[in-house]
């Protein structure tokens, strides 16, 4: 008998380390609590719509992928989403896993963490449709809010409020370097809150400490980060644990100030993902570690006595790989 099969669907195809650390946390989550499964990475359905020969041939062969899968799938195997920003209007991953759920409605589908943020009544409707009252479905929602809009759209399906996936790291790593001065990680997209000239404000305010900017997107190619995922991944928190505060207004910034055991003050986007992904850090159990401003003064002032404590120890502890990632699989 051939192997059982895990599809993962729309696995990242760029060079944001937030969402490839996604990626290699769940395929080693899937390899841990499936071991006797196949991972295929499937990708996306649908985003092809140019008229180009290369788009063409993508659709094409998007197009045999369906027909291979239609033939070759088995009831025992799963269908797992990739995590992410994905239940939103115009995002092509939702609606991937729509059009699988409606021609697969027998096979077990895990969707890993997502925020959802539905604007229009037709997207909001048509969701509901596809992901209401399944029984086959596992949608983890990533923050509060997220599991509040999921109750209500989408009715007895199985939905469960967990934390993003690289949370897992947390506690994994220990950094033993000299660490000094502050690091900017900051997003250069709509989702920016603040724009260029008030981040270049508030870190001159900090005077001739040590300072510098980064982003969680980088620039190697998806063949490169293919080949050095987690080098690069790690490469990245490293950097972050020679610092002794962070600023960030990216959630995987922020995950990965955890992971360096940096102290870190997130400061808000465009929408609820920082001001909820912040209430999954508990005061009782990374203290002063992580903290929410509510605006640039305030961020200032946080990170300003941050730089100025003399009493962390930089250790993190593993809370949600203990508390959630290890227990997922029984809720499934």
């Amino acid at each position: 008998m051939s192997k059982k099969r895990i599809y993962l669907l729309c696995e990242p195809k760029h060079a944001n380390l937030g969402d490839q650390a996604q990626l290699m946390c769940t395929l080693k989550w899937l390899k841990k609590y499936f071991p006797d499964y196949k991972v295929i990475r499937f990708g996306y359905m649908f985003g092809v719509f140019d008229f180009d020969l290369k788009s063409r041939l993508k659709t094409i062969f998007i197009l045999f992928k369906f027909i291979w899968l239609k033939v070759s799938i088995r009831k025992r195997d799963i269908f797992v989403g990739h995590s992410g920003y994905f239940f939103v209007d115009h995002h092509i991953g939702w609606a991937t896993f729509s059009f699988m759920r409606r021609y697969f409605p027998y096979n077990k589908m895990i969707i890993m963490p997502q925020t959802i943020n539905f604007y229009s009544p037709v997207a909001r409707q048509l969701a509901a449709m596809s992901f209401g009252n399944q029984r086959n479905l596992t949608l983890l929602c990533r923050d509060a809010v997220s599991f509040d809009k999921a109750k209500q759209l989408f009715g007895s399906t199985n939905l469960l409020l967990f934390p993003d996936i690289v949370t897992s790291l947390i506690g994994s790593m220990q950094f033993e370097g000299q660490r000094d001065g502050i690091l900017f990680c900051i997003r250069d997209d709509v989702e920016s809150l603040y724009n260029k000239e008030d981040i270049k404000d508030l870190a001159a305010r900090f005077g001739n400490i040590r300072k510098n900017f980064t982003d969680t997107t980088i620039g190697v190619s998806i063949k490169e980060m293919s080949r050095y995922r987690e080098k690069l991944i790690l490469d990245k928190i490293k950097d972050f644990s020679t610092y002794k505060v962070v600023i960030t207004d990216r959630y995987h910034g922020t995950i990965f100030s955890a992971i360096a055991s940096t102290p870190v003050v997130v400061i808000n986007s465009s929408d609820h993902k920082l001001s909820s992904g912040i209430a999954w850090f508990p005061k009782d159990v990374f203290g002063e570690y992580v903290q929410f401003a509510k605006d640039l003064e305030e961020a200032y002032n946080r990170a300003l006595g941050l730089l100025m404590r003399t009493d962390l120890t930089y250790s993190n502890p593993s809370y949600f790989k203990e508390e959630y990632w290890d227990k997922l699989k029984e809720q499934l």
